[in-house]
């Protein structure tokens, strides 16, 4: 695997091109006998527009299923009635309030509380940006005109408390971080670290050679169980690529 490229961001990348990222049948996740039952119940009471039991739901099948980072239903419904896909061991990204359809979450993700995703702007070169003249739903307007566009949130980055992702963000790189409170107005780079209003890079997590040794690990595809055999989770990453590269030399 190529090194990747920690400040220019290629627009292929709002994709996530790895479909094991996103494995709805990955054998990492638990279901419960009931799943697909409460995935259909879900639906129905969705049909009904009764918010309150979807939520209700929503926290049954996570705590029946090992909670959210374990859950195989949870991710199914986000799937087919949000339009929301979510990698294994990711969490704090269930509320489709807060993150809109066609968002795309590889796996490891950490989302902390009160985090926002804003697909679109109210369109700034109109008569009036009022949703009453391009969303169907206040009545006015015949069709939905204004574009949404899609986010993917690659694997392993932590997107902070009260960080607010804006529509000009498509793309959170992996192993980047997002920092509390930041209002992200661009692509985030793989392995960057950024934050303020508007967000601006502060530097990179690990130097070109760590990173790309992390790239060619795909260590994210693996289980916690394995990975803890696999890796030191407890050291200074880009200390054990100093070790690994001065015993290669020896």
């Amino acid at each position: 695997m190529n090194t990747i490229s920690t400040d220019n961001v290629d627009e292929t990348q709002c994709d996530m091109h790895d479909s094991r990222e996103l494995n709805e049948e990955d054998s990492d996740l638990d279901q419960s006998y009931l799943g697909n039952f409460l995935v259909a119940l879900y639906g129905a009471s969705r049909f009904l527009g009764s918010r309150k039991l979807n939520r209700l739901i929503r926290r049954f099948v996570s705590r029946l299923e090992g909670g959210e980072m374990l859950s195989h239903s949870l991710r199914k419904i986000m799937r087919i009635y949000h339009g929301l896909q979510i990698g294994a061991y990711s969490y704090g990204c269930f509320d489709p309030t807060h993150f809109p359809p066609e968002t795309q979450i590889g796996r490891y993700v950490s989302v902390g509380p009160k985090v926002g995703v804003y697909r679109r702007n109210h369109p700034m070169n109109r008569l009036s940006m009022h949703p009453y003249f391009y969303n169907p739903a206040c009545g006015a307007s015949a069709q939905d005109d204004v574009t949404s566009r899609r986010l993917c949130i690659d694997s392993d980055a932590w997107l902070g408390a009260n960080a607010l992702i804006l529509p000009g963000c498509r793309y959170i790189g992996r192993g980047a971080v997002v920092a509390a409170g930041a209002v992200v107005t661009q692509d985030v780079a793989p392995y960057s670290i950024v934050a303020g209003n508007p967000a601006r890079k502060i530097c990179d997590r690990f130097s070109q050679h760590a990173i790309k040794a992390a790239e060619d690990s795909e260590w994210w595809l693996g289980k916690p169980s394995d990975l803890r055999n696999r890796f030191d989770m407890t050291r200074d990453w880009h200390a054990q690529t100093l070790d690994s590269a001065n015993r290669t030399k020896q």
